[in-house]
């Protein structure tokens, strides 16, 4: 996939970089298929109403053999922080996406659709994984049944080696000085075997006006990485989750509620922390002891905010919501609003969405 920073770089390294965010997170080709028989999930030991469930690569090769997915069938890029950086570069806010992919024929359909959709593919920062295929995730209906799989494929690949040749591609300017802001956004699926790449981020370039942006992304996400999770949240500005995440990283804190949760994290953490979560029509929950930018802590406030309603937790579309609540809600901070007002932003954003294919230079209006 002819996705390199060499090839793709187009930035004058004499001017200090403009991209504001960079994002990890897995790039997928995603399948929508409506299939006849119900019991072909059964047959898999798998079942339906389960979503972002995790299948290696002969269980998804099983599953999807024997649906028949093809390339006749809808296909679409997929990957929750691909979304929020697509977003974002509509809104105005310039980031860059960085994952893996495979050297195949999924590789060469996603950079088709690239082009399909006038994407501008310097926003990417891809690593070519050979003998690797790359990510795929299937949507199954039957009825009012739906099901989710995924296999993240050679974007668990994503490397140590690769970030820094991309941050320090001499062609390039992607990493902006300590004295300016930029966000380094983690989606939670990214966690799972690239421990090491997020542990470099933090300790080699969080520092300064460089923050953490986290999403929790799923419950099963947070069960199986809790304690790498609470590493990264430890050392986080931003985290994002809706209820059930946050209830599942409070299970595994010991915590009785995200009250709790938060004051005890906030003990141990020397800089401010804005908690985010998204309880769907029960509103957004802000707990933060932020101030302003460049503040010490102050003390743990506690806000909710009534919004209105967009797709329920298990929807599948609630990953698309989710993504643009948080390019809204890191966009309207970027321009530095309060915290309220980007709220207010993220929620405006998620209920009407983001179209494909948009870029920085088309800019929807923003809520005032």
């Amino acid at each position: 996939m002819d996705l390199s920073c060499s090839r793709l770089s187009c930035v004058n390294t004499k001017q200090i970089s403009t991209i504001k965010v960079l994002a990890f997170g897995n790039l997928l080709l995603n399948y929508n298929a409506s299939i006849d028989d119900p019991n072909i999930l059964r047959r898999h030991r798998q079942s339906w109403n389960k979503f972002d469930a995790d299948v290696n690569f002969d269980k998804f090769s099983e599953i999807t053999s024997d649906i028949n997915i093809n390339e006749s069938l809808k296909v679409e890029l997929s990957g929750s922080a691909l979304r929020t950086v697509r977003a974002l570069r509509q809104l105005g806010t310039e980031a860059i996406f960085f994952s893996a992919c495979g050297d195949d024929q999924a590789s060469k359909i996603i950079s088709r659709l690239l082009k399909m959709e006038d994407m501008d593919r310097s926003f990417l920062r891809v690593q070519t994984v050979e003998n690797v295929p790359t990510g795929r995730r299937v949507s199954l209906s039957y009825n009012d049944s739906r099901a989710l799989y995924t296999n993240c494929g050679a974007s668990a690949q994503f490397s140590v080696n690769f970030l820094e040749f991309a941050i320090n591609d001499k062609n390039s300017s992607i990493l902006r000085p300590e004295n300016r802001v930029q966000i380094f956004y983690i989606e939670g699926y990214f966690i799972p075997k690239r421990e090491a790449v997020t542990t470099f981020i933090v300790r080699s370039y969080i520092q300064g006006r460089r923050y953490i942006a986290l999403n929790l992304s799923a419950e099963h996400i947070v069960r199986q990485n809790f304690n790498h999770l609470l590493y990264i949240v430890s050392n986080a500005l931003f985290v994002f989750g809706n209820s059930a995440e946050f209830h599942e990283f409070c299970e595994c804190w010991g915590a009785s509620s995200t009250r709790e949760l938060a004051e005890g994290i906030v003990k141990n953490k020397q800089s401010p922390i804005i908690f985010v979560i998204n309880k769907g029509a029960d509103g957004i929950d802000l707990i933060s002891n932020y101030f302003r930018e460049g503040c010490a802590p102050g003390p743990l406030t506690f806000q909710t905010f009534n919004v209105p309603p967009s797709a329920g937790e298990d929807d599948p579309s609630a990953e698309v919501s989710d993504a643009c609540f948080v390019a809204g809600f890191l966009h309207a901070w970027l321009q530095k609003k309060e915290l309220s007002q980007c709220v207010r932003v993220g929620c405006h954003y998620a209920a009407k969405g983001v179209q494909p294919g948009s870029g920085s230079e088309s800019k929807p209006t923003t809520p005032t």
